[in-house]
């Protein structure tokens, strides 16, 4: 539970950093110029801001996107603030094992260096749905398709880094809210209500 006090007003770990830094002071001293990243889920929240200041730092950045005219939208707007940002839209749709293997071919038929992939996209079903490999919707796009991509483009990753001499990165995005209750919300409530002596 102190913890996540920690975590909810901001309180800086080892690196300096804390949940209330933003992705411009953490980049503050990164140039980028020469590093190409995938990000799924760039349109919004923390894929959007992150491609923002990728993008700002000088990286060239790929866009696999289910909604490509959503993808062309958040292009523009980085373009916008940043002209000279290099961005290539892609149609991927994480919950489809073809559209997977079909996004990697594409993206490597462009012959570019690969540096940085970014896991982000997420999706939460409210209503029950199957993707078109008769899997669960939610597990398909956040997990198996994540799996897919990131396996597809180990070799890439690694050759890269062969080339280059600088390793490659491969940032899960997640969250951990899960973690603080069990499901329950009026057991979890009587817990911590209890008085610990």
């Amino acid at each position: 539970m102190i913890e996540t006090g920690r975590y909810l007003i901001g309180v800086a770990g080892a690196s300096g950093f804390g949940s209330k830094s933003t992705a411009d002071e953490g980049t503050e001293s990164c140039d980028l110029r020469s590093t190409t990243a995938i990000i799924t889920g760039a349109t919004s929240g923390i894929g959007a801001e992150t491609a923002r200041v990728l993008a700002k730092r000088g990286a060239k950045l790929v866009f696999p996107a289910r909604n490509v005219k959503a993808a062309e939208e958040a292009k523009g707007r980085i373009v916008s603030e940043f002209p000279e940002a290099e961005i290539v839209v892609m149609e991927l749709d994480l919950s489809s094992i073809s559209s997977v293997r079909s996004f990697v071919a594409g993206f490597e038929s462009l012959h570019l260096p690969l540096n940085l992939l970014i896991n982000n996209a997420g999706r939460l079903a409210h209503e029950h749905a199957i993707s078109e490999d008769g899997i669960e919707m939610t597990f398909a796009t956040n997990y198996l398709g994540h799996f897919l991509l990131t396996n597809l483009l180990l070799k890439k990753m690694i050759q890269t880094a062969e080339k280059t001499g600088v390793q490659g990165r491969i940032v899960n995005v997640t969250s951990g809210i899960h973690g603080w209750f069990s499901g329950d919300l009026i057991e979890y409530l009587r817990q911590i209500s209890q008085p610990k002596w």
